[in-house]
């Protein structure tokens, strides 16, 4: 095949719902996604490995391997020979935990040149020839790996609020009349603001900063504007703004501990500022520092977006704890798109490149907190669902517009592929496996729990509660079992873990106890099962998990139970939503206009680019080749029967030697 592809570029968009996105398309929206599916094939049947989750399935892309050969099983990992509890596990975002190849490696190997951005479990870096941005968390400057819990800590500090009333994590201050500030013009009775900025999230913690924010009346009838400010001096104000405005990307200086400083950049808006200044709410988004994060290490001075920013988090706990609304919520991950597009064309314009791998999280973000309210059957409110509907296509268009952006950076040889690690359903029921092992004597919870995760809102009430849920604190000397991470559950075996009660002559025997009780369980408020499957690890094997990292039972849930993915089957559906992954192929040598209906998975990417570009393949890939993909799938075939018969020739011409061929004499 003549026409094959010489780059590949594969751009992963986190959670990303293929059914969605075509029905904006439909709308008349998402002109770029339309151009990719109408140019090429979508999968609509594009399986993930299980759980449904971001670090073991974005491995899962990179290598080709299933999670038990991977070695990521779940967001989270066990520290081996610890009680097998969720206090003792940690967040899995480090190269260094994969233990299978990852495509760019192999390919660095064989000197092809790979760029890799924001690629979760990329960071750090083993290649010779390549470069990495980012990779240890969900968005550049963010480090989650070896975390407890969900959160993560940003390379300077995450996002803030100044404010006069009562917010959750918020920075209080009250105004009073200025004084001492140079270089400011006549102002009618301005006020200010001595504001601590404690840098919140950082992972090196720089001191504490006193910044101000200024109050003046722009028409003498009310407070209308305020002013960030590290000094009193006016000229080296950051931003002034009025109710509603964002400021430009502002960038500054922040002074470390040890005196040194870290350059750094950052937006702001004023959220609410009442003309008499008793209601104020100032937002600073997370500050990024401009170097730390990538390989090699002078890169990250190249990527420079005059829109974008950074976002460790991505908003959302601003959003929950009452920060800002939902068109600020949206308008914070149109920025942090923004910053992800610039970085990827500088990287595609200004390097050589024969791969690149990228992955965006905004359509994850806001299906934890917008989905439940955008699906008919849950949300009657139709004002309610019609702002989720609006927000989450605003969401798309700036994918769709981050996708024309790097599209334009790829030549016509490029093969471009999209995809999500898996899908969403809407908020269901809350699971909590402690209600069938308790009553049963499988298992025994202490009397005294956390209490810090209770929601301090409406606003993701059920995210919270799913963390509430899963960190329960067990009686370790009373429990034959715990559930732990996402859907794993250890038995408490003795001579393996630290505190184990189970004799390993009982191993099997309690293992069934436990498949059969979470199997046989009726959930009294609803009078349904919740479990949907539950395996020994054993046979958990079906599923691609195995090895150490694998619990001794698998669960899963039924999609109208937990939450948006991960305990949920790969092929599930519920209401407006479905776990199954976006999958779309365009580029030389793909069909044009084709949907895929074969069943495929995403471990098919990486065998498939291999095949495509003559790539070698990653050491532990087991994923196939999705050759009804392809315009003519036996290309390969052809082209080596083209060379056997070329060398055929060539060795005839050879044994005749000088002779023409009507000579009579034949080769001896």
């Amino acid at each position: 095949m003549a026409n094959t592809p010489k780059k590949v570029a594969v751009i992963g968009l986190d959670c990303a719902l293929p059914r969605l996105i075509e029905q904006h398309i439909k709308e008349g929206h998402l002109p770029t996604f339309k151009k990719l599916i109408e140019g090429g094939v979508i999968a609509d049947n594009c399986l993930v490995p299980y759980p449904t989750i971001t670090p073991p399935n974005w491995a899962s892309i990179a290598t080709g391997a299933w999670p038990g050969t991977h070695g990521v099983t779940d967001f989270h990992y066990h520290q081996l020979g610890t009680t097998p509890y969720n206090l003792n596990t940690y967040q899995s975002f480090s190269s260094e935990r994969l233990k299978a190849e990852t495509i760019w490696d192999a390919a660095d190997k064989a000197g092809k040149k790979c760029i890799v951005l924001n690629y979760p479990g990329s960071w750090p870096s083993h290649m010779k020839n390549g470069i990495v941005v980012g990779g240890s968390g969900l968005s550049v400057g963010e480090n989650r790996d070896g975390m407890l819990g969900m959160g993560g800590k940003a390379n300077l500090c995450n996002d803030q609020m100044i404010t006069t009333g009562i917010y959750p994590r918020a920075i209080k201050g009250t105004f009073k009349p200025a004084a001492g500030w140079s270089n400011l013009t006549e102002s009618e009775d301005p006020l200010e603001m001595e504001v601590k900025i404690n840098f919140r999230g950082a992972e090196i913690k720089p001191p504490e900063a006193t910044w101000y924010v200024l109050a003046q009346q722009s028409a003498g009838d009310g407070y209308d504007t305020a002013t960030l400010s590290p000094s009193k001096d006016f000229k080296q104000a950051f931003c002034t703004l009025k109710q509603g405005q964002w400021s430009k990307v502002i960038n500054t200086k922040v002074k470390m501990a040890d005196g040194s400083y870290k350059e750094a950049f950052f937006r702001c808006k004023l959220i609410e500022f009442s003309d008499d200044a008793e209601n104020m709410r100032l937002y600073i988004s997370s500050m990024g520092a401009t170097s730390g994060w990538s390989n090699p290490p002078e890169v990250a001075s190249e990527l420079v977006s005059q829109e974008g920013i950074l976002c460790p988090g991505g908003g959302v706990l601003g959003y929950v704890v009452e920060w800002y609304d939902l068109d600020t919520y949206v308008e914070i991950n149109e920025f942090y798109t923004q910053w992800i597009a610039d970085a990827a064309t500088t990287l595609l314009t200004k390097h050589e490149w024969d791969a690149f791998f990228m992955h965006a999280h905004s359509p994850d973000w806001a299906y934890h907190v917008m989905l439940t309210d955008m699906d008919p059957n849950l949300t009657k409110d139709e004002t309610k669902r019609k702002a989720a509907w609006a927000a989450h296509l605003k969401i798309y268009q700036a994918q769709d517009r981050m996708l024309a952006q790097i599209l334009q950076a790829c030549d016509k040889d490029t093969l471009v592929i999209t995809v999500s690690d898996h899908g969403a359903v809407a908020d269901g029921t809350v699971f909590d496996p402690y209600k069938i092992l308790v009553p049963l004597g499988l298992a025994a919870l202490q009397e005294e729990q956390i209490n810090s995760l209770v929601p301090v809102t409406t606003r993701g009430e059920g995210l919270m509660e799913e963390q509430r849920v899963g960190y329960q604190i067990p009686d370790v000397k009373k429990s034959k079992c715990f559930p732990q991470r996402t859907m794993h559950l250890y038995i408490n075996l003795k001579g393996r873990d630290p505190d184990g009660i189970v004799e390993p002559e009982d191993y099997q025997k309690v293992q069934q106890q436990i498949i059969d009780a979470l199997l046989s369980y009726v959930d009294p408020n609803t009078g349904q099962r919740p479990v949907s499957l539950a395996l020994s690890k054993q046979d958990a094997r079906i599923l691609g998990l195995y090895g150490d990292h694998v619990g001794d039972i698998i669960y899963a849930i039924y999609p109208w139970y937990s939450g948006q993915h991960g305990n949920i089957l790969p092929a599930a559906e519920w209401g407006i939503g479905s776990l199954k992954a976006l999958l779309t192929l365009t580029g030389p040598g793909i069909k044009k206009g084709h949907r895929l209906e074969r069943t495929c998975n995403i471990i098919d990417i990486v065998p498939t680019i291999c095949y495509l570009l003559d790539l070698p393949l990653p050491a532990q890939a087991e994923g196939a080749v999705l050759y009804q993909a392809m315009k003519d799938p036996d290309f390969k075939s052809k082209e080596i029967e083209k060379l056997k018969s070329g060398l055929a020739r060539m060795e005839t011409a050879l044994q005749r030697g000088e002779r023409q061929p009507w000579d009579k004499h034949e080769c001896a």
